[in-house]
């Protein structure tokens, strides 16, 4: 019997089928010369047919042929089969599509089946069910082979078939309880399943593990939730995967395990989720390698079932600096996973060091109800009266109740007996050998947009508190911490598209009136996410004089060669929009001849990149002096599984990243200091989370950036981002790590500087908060109000704010103003906590401005679950005859208006240019 490899990797499946497969479509490559149509191909030299396979050498980092067009209908139950062989380990793909119109030949991102592929140069054959039943045909296959930077591998197909596999006839079950069995379910992959009286017991044994449904015809719109009871160990992270009769692809979703060995109830919402739609076909778990543990219950529900099972999901410090002799909030966050609410919870035992002491009364310890899919978040003080470092350990008790303790370690510094100061006192900028930038996300300009941060991840919590960022106090602090310790300049994410500009809160209102902002240069990070076809010259004549009139006449503008920077964040969209590589060029020329004619040398251009020789050779010609990266997340290769991985492979694989820059030879670079990812508070579990970051393995990427530098003649290296806090790439002082990071950077950067040369200082300054000087706090003040469900903007803009498309944006006068600077125009909120069930309205009075049709077009969407879509969204028709008018969107009307809402986002219109006013927005 032939043996299929790759079996639902990630989104390739293997038939549940019964049916013998039949073939639909084949390749046979057995007459040499003749390609049969596979004739396509991107970093791939040689193809040929010869030996009875399509040969060749891949040469890069992206190997893919094309093949032939031709037509069948699409089915779910169709497979992809390919015998191939190779010298390369790696990931492979299917690409899809039922047409040839797109920017890549028919081919889009969302329309390919990923499958493992075995590099020891054995022929292998590998099945991939792609689920493209959306397509209604295919007309149009691409193979895309593992990359090999820098070439030297090798390929051959055998044959590429489409078969159809047949399905056995589908049931309506939506609950399975395998206390008696499989009931129809089956194991594809690595991996083990036996059956017994407590459920499914699995072992997952290597990459592409699966327990798989059976055919299933059940209506997902009344089904929103899937309740799982299941005991693992061996991994922290699991994942659900169904396939849908409306939307094309095998849809993933993962979810954090609690791998502790225990029963535990998980409830996951998949209203958000924009492949649960339609009929769904198939249901499985995706196991990651080493998990094991025992299955018991699956269904899928409207709410969420079980019994109350609370997780401790934070139990530390709050404040990221505590000293001796001062209270020290510790906080307890607890969230509940079960259906039901989690009562009577208390704290049995609270271990404290010796020294310190509970502030107050012991009614801390008894704690709130946890209601079902809520956080609870209860603080205890305590205080001692000497330094100290040792484990806090609480101990709960109560139905429901976590049966390991909470423990964190108490870290109590000396008291430093500071002066009481009036203002930030004066940055002491340490001298530094080497120009150290750092990338600067401008988002924190409302108090909902740290209220995920402080749900989900608040270990992340700066010195400076839940701040304001628009504070011109806020930002002294950060120019005297970063110049202090041994950063010089940050490039700021700075947005513009056809005029509109938003998160300029930091830059306008808190740096350029700060009092210290002569010690800290800055620069623009140009984040051009605008939206297709919407740049021009003329846009690019309007930011460039922007930018002339603006910041390069700031003495704090940063340079190189006496040329101010501007960094652009993607090169490829003003190609898109201007043709070509041609067309950007001419952008970029433009903004040139302005600057010279200004009485500049010129500007400093440089691009984010890849290292991809290629694309640096497109960017010189364009016009770019430099290549930067804004993250750099790579594992070399390592990641068993790459959207979950330990920050000690991106300390590793650094150096090799740098490498490969230089080694391309033909643009400068700038060496990207790796500050972590993860992405859970904005983007739940389907980002890429990488675990395990410490001071440590930072110092060894400062160590080995330093090297690096030195033995290449490099000057200017660049810190990934100080605070996109929601993405988990941070370094500025927080309770996690205090300064301990920022003192990473000054003691490897700075400290020949400090202490070598004479008369230089000799030693750091000491790095303090603003609470050691009694200053502070700068937190918002609205942090823990119930969520609004009413705006009538009478003291600004009460949380919403521009999100895309947006100019000249105010919050004043009892209303918000503001001019589409798009045809996506959107403002936001983000109302933590909202209960969707309480309201079926949102109603909006607004006044649009004329334009030639008179009216236009409003929609609503929403976020529930892990994320939104266009199916969470309800529209209505607006008026655009300048004049108020009262707007209702019927939000009963669609069922996935439910759950806890964490954004609201309006587009008041589809229509560039247009002025806007909004009076009130209100729920009903």
């Amino acid at each position: 019997m032939r043996t299929f490899l790759a079996v639902l990797m990630a989104t390739a499946v293997a038939t549940c089928a019964l049916a013998a497969p039949q073939v639909v479509k084949e390749w046979s490559f057995n007459t040499p010369g003749d390609n049969e149509g596979w004739t396509k191909a991107n970093h791939i030299t040689g193809l040929k047919v010869a030996d009875g396979a399509l040969q060749g050498a891949i040469t890069d980092w992206d190997p893919f042929l094309t093949g032939p067009q031709f037509e069948i209908p699409a089915s779910p139950w169709q497979a992809v089969e390919i015998r191939l062989k190779t010298d390369d380990d790696g990931n492979g793909e299917i690409f899809w599509t039922n047409t040839t119109e797109s920017a890549y030949g028919g081919f889009s991102p969302g329309k390919e089946t990923h499958f493992t592929v075995t590099g020891d140069n054995e022929w292998h054959e590998y099945r991939i069910q792609p689920f493209w039943q959306g397509e209604g045909k295919i007309i149009l296959l691409r193979l895309d082979l593992p990359a090999a930077k820098g070439g030297g591998k090798t390929f051959a197909v055998d044959w590429i078939r489409i078969v159809d596999l047949g399905a056995a006839a589908p049931v309506d079950a939506s609950r399975w309880n395998f206390a008696g069995g499989l009931q129809g379910w089956s194991l594809s992959g690595s991996g083990a399943v036996q059956p017994g009286a407590g459920g499914v017991q699995f072992a997952a044994t290597g990459k592409d593990c699966q327990l798989l449904s059976p055919p299933l015809r059940l209506p997902a719109e009344d089904k929103w939730n899937v309740h799982l009871r299941l005991t693992a160990t061996g991994s922290d992270s699991a994942g659900i995967l169904w396939a849908s009769d409306k939307a094309s692809g095998l849809h993933r979703q993962t979810f954090p395990l609690r791998a502790d060995g225990q029963p535990h109830v998980y409830n996951l919402d998949l209203s958000g989720a924009g492949g649960w739609t339609g009929n769904c076909l198939l249901f499985g778990l995706s196991l990651p390698e080493g998990a094991k543990g025992t299955l018991q219950t699956v269904a899928l529900t409207t709410d969420p079932e079980g019994p109350a099972d609370v997780e401790i999901t934070g139990f530390f410090a709050e404040d990221a600096l505590n000293r001796a002799g001062r209270d020290c909030p510790l906080s307890l966050t607890l969230t509940n996973h079960g259906g039901a609410p989690a009562t009577g919870l208390k704290i049995a035992k609270l271990d404290l060091p010796p020294g310190v002491r509970l502030m107050g009364t012991g009614t801390a310890l008894n704690l709130p109800e946890v209601p079902p899919a809520e956080t609870i978040r209860q603080r205890l003080l305590v205080r001692g009266d000497r330094a100290v470092r040792a484990p806090v350990k609480a101990t709960l008790a109560g139905p429901g109740a976590p049966a390991a303790p909470a423990v964190t370690e108490l870290v109590l510094l000396p008291d430093l007996k500071l002066p009481k100061a009036s203002y930030v006192p004066e940055p002491k900028p340490v001298p530094c050998d080497y120009e150290i930038g750092a990338y600067y996300f401008p988002g924190w300009g409302a108090a909902n947009r740290w209220q995920c941060i402080r749900d989900i991840a608040p270990i992340r919590k700066p010195v400076l508190g839940w701040y304001d960022e628009g504070n011109p106090e806020c930002a002294d602090w950060q120019i005297k911490w970063a110049v202090e310790n041994g950063i010089k300049y940050f490039s700021v994410d700075w947005y513009w598209s056809a005029g509109g500009r938003h998160l300029e809160h930091w830059l306008h209102n808190a740096y350029m009136k700060s009092k210290y902002r002569q010690h800290l240069k800055w620069c623009m990070m140009w984040a051009n996410h605008n939206a297709p076809n919407t740049h021009s010259e003329a846009d690019q004549r309007a930011v460039t004089q922007y930018w002339l009139d603006h910041y390069f006449t700031m003495p704090e503008y940063y340079r190189i060669n006496n040329m101010p920077v501007v960094c652009i964040w993607a090169p490829g969209n003003m190609r898109r929009d201007m043709g070509g590589s041609a067309g950007a060029k001419k952008l970029l020329d433009i903004s040139q001849e302005m600057a010279k004619a200004a009485g500049y040398k010129g500007i400093y251009f440089t691009a984010m990149c890849n290292p991809d020789a290629g694309a640096v050779k497109v960017l010189k010609d364009e016009g770019y002096s430099e290549t930067q990266t804004y993250h750099y997340m790579g594992h070399g290769g390592k990641a068993a599984n790459p959207m979950r991985f330990t920050f000690d492979l991106v300390a590793n694989s650094s150096r090799e990243h740098w490498q490969q820059f230089l080694d391309i030879g033909i643009l400068p670079f700038m060496p990207n200091l790796a500050t972590g990812w993860d992405s859970r508070p904005w983007h739940g579990d389907r980002g890429v989370v990488i675990t395990g970051r410490t001071v440590p393995l930072f110092r060894q990427i400062c160590v080995e950036a330093k090297k690096f530098a030195d033995e290449h003649g490099i000057k200017r290296l660049m810190l990934a981002p100080l605070n996109e806090w929601g993405e988990g790439s941070y370094l500025e002082p927080c309770a996690e790590f205090g300064f301990e990071m920022y003192e990473t950077v000054r003691d490897v950067f700075c400290s020949g500087a400090i202490h070598g040369a004479p008369g230089a200082m000799n030693r750091a300054p000491t790095n303090f908060g603003p609470r050691d000087v009694g200053l502070g706090p700068y937190d918002f003040t609205d942090m823990d109000v119930p969520p609004r469900t009413s705006w009538d903007f009478a003291d600004g803009g009460q949380g919403w704010g521009p999100m895309m498309g947006i100019g000249d944006f105010k919050a004043e006068n009892g209303a918000l103003t503001f001019v589409t600077a798009s045809r996506d125009p959107a403002v936001m909120v983000s109302p933590q906590g909202l209960r969707a069930n309480k309201f079926t309205k949102f109603v909006v009075r607004i006044k649009v401005a004329d334009h030639p049709t008179g009216k236009d077009s409003a929609q609503l969407f929403w976020n529930v679950g892990n994320g939104t879509s266009e199916a969470l969204s309800a529209k209505a028709d607006v008026i655009a005859d300048g004049q108020w008018h009262d707007l209702t969107l019927d939000l009963g009307a669609n069922p996935r208006w439910r759950g806890k809402v964490t954004q609201l986002r309006f587009d008041p219109c589809n229509t560039q240019g247009v002025k806007v006013a909004i009076e009130e927005i209100r729920l009903e």
